[in-house]
């Protein structure tokens, strides 16, 4: 009792002290787990998708694309994990963590996605997925899926805690075990859930691999608890004289060194360090990195009041034609383009010119802990050799720059791995681009309290909901409500209707000199003649022949659909078949009379008599 007394007061203490550091919204969220190919768009990029990274830091107004077959994970502060299916795309709408408020936002035009939210014991704490059809906001801790079919149609299942739903006819309270359905009417179903399938057993089984107890969590401070299990995973912790509890990572990479695997973006104003190792988010981001001889490199948690997250804690050395740095031991001075915590100064509030560096920094001395690129491959990711530069530029007489590279950067700069390839089957349609504009995706307000409307921002109403005792299977749903969204109207063909019967109108026969007889149906539509040939003569239009009475042919086709509906036809039709003209009886043909010529007929060249007629003659079918 007095351990968990304890954690709990370090976790409160840590709210106080610690939250209004993680203002920087850069290291609210990043992607912690990818699978297939993975796309992005960022503010930075625009409307062109690059390829995905794991420990990406995400950002408002991000869009991401899971293509079928894929999965990705999106680690939030505080140990809330949001995970999407294949065929999904997610766009961060909102990200807030200033104050008091705990916000996050994802608009998921189409596909399916599983969240698992941990509150924030502190303010406003709100997890709120929206749909083109409806809401699904959660105010306590729980976990929920959410699935858009591809017209629309939006289930909330809830495993585990309350989620509010709400649709445009109101909202409704979704507990524990149970499902509500929002059709395109805005219809909405009350039922239990379905029988879990192999998405949600493999997310119940990622989350309580996360919930068991971690060594690491008896080392790192509170705030840094969530990421307990890559430290566990990856690395171990070795007790030294000076720093005591360390982790060092599990590396068989020869000559390895931190901040060397992955590469240096531009993202939120800022070059942030993106790791391509799967552990590689909290010790590049939080604490410091020694050597030692026995141990190798080690990572330094910070303090439990001094957790600060930064966009790479390093060192820079800049000239016109490299780019350099090598990590930060503790307690030397980090120079950032913000407030990042004790040992740090924000260079955006003194004069650079004037700043004196007084670190030493002691890894430089250790092998391979500088690296040293060229600016190009810097900016682009491609490689470019790097001519007569120094193997150590921080040994040297090269002056240390205060704070991040002064480069502008390029296209590729705003890529993870701006080298790879996109393949064309991992794009997603325009149909599932444009969905979200349609729906007016990501304008819709925050539902901060639980009576505020997340479509109007007044009041919310309660929602009607049917109750019913069985779900529907997923072919159902996509066969029931299947009213298209907007986009589909342009793509999809329009059903061919057969205009109404109207009555018959008098046909004028008319018969012209040596022409046959002809019919013309008076329901077809007027010529309209143009302008200039008012005055003049109407042209001669191609009138359609048809058979008259009696004539043993199927009845010619006219313009207008008018097959068979004239009173003279209908009458005729109604006729037994040989009154119509029409004999239906078979044909005897007639035994051949004696003396009658042979028929020839060659076959091999040879001449062969007719064969004999049998005494029954032959019947011949019409």
């Amino acid at each position: 009792m007095k351990k968990a007394a304890l954690a709990a007061g370090m976790f409160v203490l840590w709210l106080i002290l610690v939250l209004p550091a993680f203002a920087e919204i850069t290291g609210t969220a990043r992607l912690s787990l990818l699978q297939g190919d993975v796309i992005v768009q960022t503010a930075d990029t625009g409307t062109e998708w690059v390829a995905a990274s794991i420990n990406m830091p995400i950002m408002p107004g991000d869009k991401i694309w899971v293509p079928e077959g894929g999965t990705a994970e999106i680690q939030f502060l505080g140990g809330t994990y949001l995970r999407a299916d294949g065929n999904t795309e997610m766009d961060i709408t909102n990200l807030r963590t200033e104050g008091e408020d705990n916000i996050v936002q994802v608009g998921i035009p189409q596909g399916r996605v599983y969240v698992k939210y941990r509150r924030l014991p502190a303010g406003n704490s709100v997890f709120q997925i929206d749909t083109p059809l409806a809401s699904a906001v959660a105010y306590g801790s729980g976990e929920f899926d959410v699935t858009a079919y591809e017209n629309g149609y939006t289930e909330v299942s809830v495993l585990d805690g309350i989620v509010y739903a709400e649709s445009r006819n109101g909202n409704t309270k979704v507990g524990q075990g149970t499902m509500v359905s929002v059709g395109t009417d805005n219809y909405a179903e009350l039922c239990p859930l379905r029988p879990k399938d192999d998405w949600l057993r493999w997310n119940l089984s990622r989350d309580s691999q996360f919930a068991r107890a971690r060594e690491s969590s008896r080392y790192l401070p509170p705030a840094l608890n969530s990421y307990s299990s890559d430290f566990d995973e990856y690395g171990r912790w070795v007790n030294t004289p000076d720093y005591g509890y360390v982790w060092t990572p599990k590396v068989v990479v020869s000559g390895w060194a931190p901040y060397r695997s992955g590469r240096w973006i531009w993202t939120g104003g800022d070059y942030v360090w993106v790791s391509y190792e799967p552990w590689g988010w909290a010790p590049y981001h939080y604490g410091r990195w020694s050597h030692r001889a026995a141990i190798g490199w080690f990572w330094v948690p910070p303090a439990v009041n001094a957790v600060f997250w930064s966009p790479g804690f390093v060192a820079w050395i800049q000239t016109p034609t490299y780019v350099s740095w090598v990590p930060l031991a503790p307690r030397e001075i980090y120079y950032g383009h913000g407030h990042y915590g004790p040992h740090s100064v924000n260079v955006t509030k003194v004069n650079i010119k004037t700043v004196n560096i007084t670190n030493v920094y002691v890894n430089s001395r250790v092998t391979n802990a500088v690296t040293l690129v060229h600016r190009d491959t810097f900016l682009t990711g491609k490689h470019a050799r790097v001519v007569n530069a120094p193997a150590n530029p921080f040994t040297g007489r090269v002056k240390v720059s205060p704070g991040r590279p002064d480069l502008r950067p390029v296209k590729a700069t705003y890529a993870p791995i701006p080298t790879k390839a996109i393949p064309q089957r991992a794009l997603p349609s325009k149909g599932v681009i444009e969905k979200g504009k349609i729906w007016g995706m990501g304008k819709r307000p925050v539902a901060v309290k639980e009576n505020i409307s997340v479509f109007t921002g007044k009041t919310v109403s309660a929602m009607p909901v049917k109750k019913i005792t069985k779900p529907k299977s997923t072919a159902e749903v996509r066969k029931a409500d299947m009213k298209r969204y907007p986009l589909q109207k342009d793509t999809q063909p329009m059903p061919q209707v057969m205009p109404k019967e109207h009555p018959a109108k008098p046909v004028v026969r008319e018969k012209e000199k040596g022409k046959p007889e002809v019919q013309r149906d008076m329901r077809e539509r007027p010529v309209i003649q143009p302008k200039e040939s008012i005055g003049k003569p109407p042209a001669k239009q191609k009138e359609t022949v048809r058979p008259l009475k009696g004539v043993s042919e199927k009845p010619a086709i006219t313009r207008g659909g008018s097959l068979n509906r004239t009173p003279e036809r209908k009458r005729e039709l109604a006729k037994p078949p040989v009154e119509q003209g029409i004999s239906k009886r078979p044909i005897a043909i007639p035994r051949p009379k004696t003396g009658e010529p042979q028929i020839k007929q060659k076959q091999e060249g040879k001449l062969r008599p007719q064969k004999e007629f049998n005494e029954k003659p032959k019947i011949k079918s019409l």
